[in-house]
């Protein structure tokens, strides 16, 4: 099976390496940009790149279903297991269209058994990030030719780490609740606090050690496959908000290193009464 996986995991390596090539491409040519609702959009560039992947994974996996973010659902020919590919074409569209680099595209599969593929690409960043279920994860930075395996991560005290959040397109009580937690690491006190705007790029960053957690608490599947079999295989414990570890993380995701993804769950249900998203 993992013979299998590998195989299947190059195949998705090219077609995000076209899809991200089609993002650089497009920096600071975008056409259009339509509302979807409070402070999201969507831009022509994201549904080119979905068009790109979505014909990608019609050629090479068929018989698997598709959930993308802006076209929906697309069902598969079966035969494959049930399983699901979740697709971000453009994760970070704010940041992509305000010329912030911080941008990727993710995708990642699940089957009966959980997350079996994984890549997200940043490819301003040059970081390529790619997972199959107990392969381990792998960092390759092509226009660099370098590629490495993905140290699994050890232990990370809060007082030393280095994390990260996000927040919602609508600015409601969810809002408030990521403030008060915020405010609360800080005060732990954490070494800081970062706000990429790309849940994809953050989940990825804590499995490199380029930061220690990463909590949100309204997110989509699409948002969170790729990179949540990237962190799990590099050894990040990835649950949702009650530290349940779901297949897929949604709408909550909290990832974190090794000693310290337990003292995050508390803080934040400390901070948020407890009350439900």
């Amino acid at each position: 099976m993992n013979d299998e996986l590998a195989e299947q995991l190059l195949c998705l390596r090219e077609l995000v390496l076209a899809a991200g090539d089609m993002l650089l491409d497009s920096m600071g040519r975008i056409v259009h940009i339509e509302a979807k609702a409070a402070t999201e959009f969507v831009t022509d560039v994201d549904k080119r790149v979905e068009d790109l992947v979505l014909e990608g994974l019609a050629r090479t996996f068929p018989a698997d279903a598709v959930l993308a973010e802006e076209s929906g659902a697309h069902p598969g020919g079966g035969g494959s297991g049930g399983r699901t590919w979740y697709i971000d074409p453009l994760d970070g569209t704010t940041n992509f269209a305000h010329g912030y680099p911080i941008f990727a595209v993710s995708a990642g599969c699940a089957g009966p058994e959980g997350l079996v593929l994984g890549a997200v690409y940043l490819p301003y960043l040059d970081e390529l990030y790619l997972a199959f279920r107990g392969g381990g994860a792998r960092l390759e930075r092509p226009r660099h030719g370098v590629a490495a395996p993905l140290a699994r991560r050890t232990p990370v005290e809060l007082e030393s780490a280095l994390l990260a959040t996000g927040f919602p397109y609508v600015r409601d009580a969810a809002v408030d609740r990521t403030l008060s937690a915020v405010g609360a690491f800080l005060r732990a006190p954490c070494h800081g606090i970062r706000r990429g705007g790309s849940a994809a790029a953050d989940l990825v960053h804590v499995a490199a050690g380029r930061l220690d957690g990463y909590f949100e608490l309204r997110l989509r599947p699409w948002d969170t496959a790729g990179g949540t079999l990237v962190a799990r295989e590099a050894g990040v414990i990835v649950t949702d908000l009650a530290g349940v570890e779901v297949a897929v993380p949604s709408p909550g995701v909290v990832a974190a290193a090794p000693g310290l993804h337990g003292r995050m769950l508390k803080m934040l249900a400390e901070t948020a009464g407890r009350e439900p998203v």
